[in-house]
């Protein structure tokens, strides 16, 4: 069993962590949403914890179905499934 400072060690020189390259878990149920603005928006998912930063109009981003009713409430905001 490998302590906490042999994985020190094994992220430092390999410069990522064990497992690091797996791809990410997709959301489950995820719905996708265009923002519409003019400026930059970040909203947070109060169900999640999920930092969502919309960087211009027409960025589209999968939102979480945890936090779907809380984005339905958000000006600027459009449900594209």
């Amino acid at each position: 069993m490998a302590c906490c400072g042999q994985r020190r060690s094994l992220v430092s020189a390999q410069g990522r962590a064990v497992g690091a390259n797996r791809p990410p878990r997709p959301m489950p149920r995820a719905a996708l949403y265009e923002y519409t603005g003019t400026t930059a928006m970040t909203v947070i998912g109060p169900a999640s914890g999920v930092k969502y930063r919309f960087c211009q109009a027409g960025a589209k981003l999968q939102i979480d179905s945890r936090d779907v009713v809380s984005m339905a409430g958000l000006p600027n905001l459009r449900r594209l499934e």
